[in-house]
């Protein structure tokens, strides 16, 4: 018998099912700025109102439909997954981008004054638009969940390395697509790469970091288990949870540089 695809839990089944279903929504969104070439005429209001728009449905929807009225919002998993992403959202886009500045040749260019990110961090001195936090909340919230139901379709069969080898194949996996993604010709003025390749092949491990440690640690969250088979994990729990998973990735991203970095 196949492992599913989706939780035991139907909480969590529930969010996530609509959260694969929203994913191909804000992709095509994405697509669509990029292919008619609208992301060329976008200033800060024009960025910040479409990466809000994008991110908003993780939140809206999922209020708007969920009729459990047996908890509180704040306890359901898609309140706790978009908390527990925000706070690594935050983290990367602040903090974390100057690794990606300074260490793997990115570049971004988007014609926007409203920026934010830390005056201490980095070397390179790139300056973060504010509309990519929005954004990747969206982005965050699909990753993770596709690589959730991944993993936990696949690794029943595995023992404890092959688990491990599992984790590090779909974050590569992951990481790469994203890069593909984005570092295209279409949007090469406003967001580009040093040198493509050697961010496809080697910076993408950099980028897998934040799914090597994210994956393992997310995936408890509210996840069955036969010690537990219906666990209900805390705003505050999650919270803490993933304020200590942003501290593991800065040291993977460390790991990462001293092996790697800079491209």
């Amino acid at each position: 018998m196949s492992a599913p695809w989706l939780s035991a839990n139907p909480d969590k089944a529930w969010a996530e099912r609509l959260f694969l279903l929203y994913t191909p929504v804000w992709m095509t969104a994405v697509g669509l700025v990029m292919v008619t070439g609208w992301i060329h005429t976008f200033g800060d209001v024009g960025f910040m109102v479409f990466s809000v728009v994008v991110a908003a449905p993780t939140l809206a929807l999922p209020a708007f439909l969920d009729r459990n009225t047996q908890r509180p919002w704040w306890r359901s998993y898609w309140f706790k997954l978009n908390a527990w992403s925000a706070i690594l959202v935050f983290g990367g886009t602040y903090f974390g981008t100057a690794y990606f500045f300074d260490l793997m040749g990115m570049r971004y260019e988007f014609d926007v004054s409203w920026t934010f990110e830390s005056p201490v961090v980095g070397r390179h001195g790139g300056r973060v638009p504010v509309f990519m936090y929005p954004l990747t909340q969206a982005y965050f919230v699909s990753y993770f969940v596709l690589l959730t139901v991944a993993y936990r379709r696949l690794r029943p069969s595995l023992g404890p390395i092959g688990r491990a080898l599992l984790v590090l194949g779909l974050a590569y996996a992951m990481a790469v697509a994203e890069t593909l993604a984005m570092a295209n010709p279409l949007i090469a003025d406003a967001f580009s790469y040093a040198d493509r390749t050697r961010m496809l092949l080697l910076g993408s491990w950099g980028y897998a970091v934040y799914f090597i440690i994210g994956l393992p640690m997310l995936f408890a969250l509210d996840e069955p288990t036969p010690d537990d088979p219906a666990p209900q994990w805390t705003l505050r729990r999650t919270a803490f949870h993933a304020i200590g998973t942003y501290m593991l990735i800065l040291c993977g991203l460390e790991v990462w540089a001293q092996l790697i970095g800079p491209l």
